[in-house]
């Protein structure tokens, strides 16, 4: 029989630990760093799950568990992306540039964005044929892992355009609603600075249009919102279907192709610390403390275009930058700037030559460096974009398209680190430019 006493002691501590949890979840839920938290907490949760099962489960319960829960939950997630990103590029753009009103200064601004992109992908592109010749990864042995698993992705990339005319007249679409269905996001960037100088034109007789497209903006920015919440689900079905489906075997033999690339893309993280420093006049440290949520979920979903509502909230909230210049500049960014990709092709190219025994001359590296900066600009900011590139770019050098069979198994592993390295490349490119036309809030930035 229990004391009074005792019975009092025990009631007094399940209340003291009841307030103490309690506690802990309201400063959890009022934190900044919640989602943080909840999206790592997510990523080792479906990492540890997918190793526990994958030896402990028998092969069709795995495959049964990725049908029917792990591929849905991930598919309706990234689908709920799909559906907002288009018009929330739309009315991104097209809001920012109504609130110019000097065109002149659009066109400014604008050349500068281009021109920082562009620069940054040869410097990755330079990247990755350095670290390959530092590091000549490549065994002709590796010819007999090749196999026609790559056949899909080839045929997916017969319709990718290696032609730069090609790629400017297709940026003019036929009709208006063809843009949205196909997720191009040069067409819709067309449309949207399109109508952005339309309504600026007429802002001043006809504000209402103005008003349309900023509620459009706040709409659009408050779906988004809804959908991130959900993140931490999509992020664990994630991690735990691509852990099921590595093959450790086969993936081992070409395993140094990973670090390899890893390496690249921390030298490209260097190099935009330098361009904080030197042409932001900023702290890189302040700016990957604040931005490193973002790039978490880049890594997660390894899709920019998936990750671009979280960098622009990023941009406009903890860096300080004028929605003036994120709400053009990040869309943008990913469409037409994929530094990370530009590493991933370069060195891959290198790899597959290598293993195939073709010599590599000043000519091929020339070649490779315009048709990757071509490639990057049109390739789509979704998963599997660059290898579908890479099955276009390495015939060019001498190497079967079904060769990029070889590294397929391990792509997912790169491909997270590459879409870090692309959704970065875009918000520093875009403080750089906002820092030189003073709308960065620099007491935001450093608070």
């Amino acid at each position: 029989m229990v004391k009074k006493n005792d019975a009092n002691d025990i009631e007094m501590l399940i209340k003291n630990a009841r307030g103490f949890f309690e506690k802990r979840k309201v400063q959890m839920e009022q934190s900044k760093y919640k989602q943080l938290i909840l999206n790592f907490s997510a990523l080792f949760a479906g990492v540890l799950l997918g190793i526990i099962l994958k030896y402990t489960c028998p092969d069709a319960v795995i495959q049964a568990l990725i049908k029917n829960l792990l591929s849905p939950v991930t598919t309706m997630f990234l689908n709920a992306l799909k559906v907002i990103v288009g018009p929330l590029v739309f009315f991104s753009i097209t809001s920012s540039i109504a609130d110019f009103g000097d065109m002149k200064s659009l066109g400014r601004i604008a050349g500068k964005v281009i021109t920082g992109y562009s620069i940054t992908s040869f410097i990755a592109i330079g990247i990755g044929a350095l670290v390959w010749f530092i590091f000549p990864i490549g065994d002709p042995s590796l010819k007999a892992l090749v196999s026609d698993a790559a056949d899909s992705t080839i045929a997916n990339g017969q319709n990718v355009s290696t032609s730069v005319l090609d790629e400017i007249i297709d940026i003019v679409p036929s009709e208006i609603v063809s843009p949205f269905l196909k997720e191009d996001m040069l067409q819709i960037i067309f449309l949207a600075v399109l109508m952005g100088v339309a309504v600026s034109a007429v802002a001043d007789k006809l504000h209402v249009f103005k008003d349309i497209i900023s509620d459009g903006y706040l709409v659009c920015s408050r779906i988004t919102t809804i959908i991130i919440n959900i993140m931490p689900l999509a992020i664990f079905c994630s991690m735990a279907k691509m852990v099921f489906n590595m093959e450790i075997k086969s993936l081992l033999s070409v395993f140094v192709w990973v670090p390899v690339i890893y390496l690249g893309d921390i030298m490209m993280l260097g190099v935009y610390s330098l361009i904080i420093m030197i042409f932001a006049r900023l702290n890189p440290i302040t700016f990957f403390k604040k931005y490193y949520p973002t790039m978490v979920v880049a890594f997660t979903l390894a899709s920019s275009n998936a990750a671009l509502p979280t960098s622009m909230e990023t941009c406009g909230k903890s860096l300080g930058i004028s929605k003036k210049i994120y709400a053009f500049s990040l869309p943008l960014g990913a469409t037409i700037n994929m530094d990370g990709s530009c590493v991933t092709l370069m060195l891959s190219s290198l790899f597959m030559a290598k293993i195939y025994g073709i010599s590599i001359t000043p000519a091929i590296i020339l070649q490779l460096v315009f048709s990757i900066y071509i490639l990057s600009v049109g390739a789509p900011g979704v998963p599997g974009a660059a290898l579908i590139c890479l099955s276009l770019l390495v015939p060019q050098i001498g190497v079967p398209s079904n060769s990029i069979s070889i590294v397929m198994g391990l792509y997912a592993l790169v491909g997270m680190m590459q879409v870090l390295t692309n959704v970065t490349g875009d918000a520093v490119v875009t403080l750089a430019v906002a820092r030189g036309e003073k709308l960065v809030d620099v007491e935001k930035f450093k608070a």
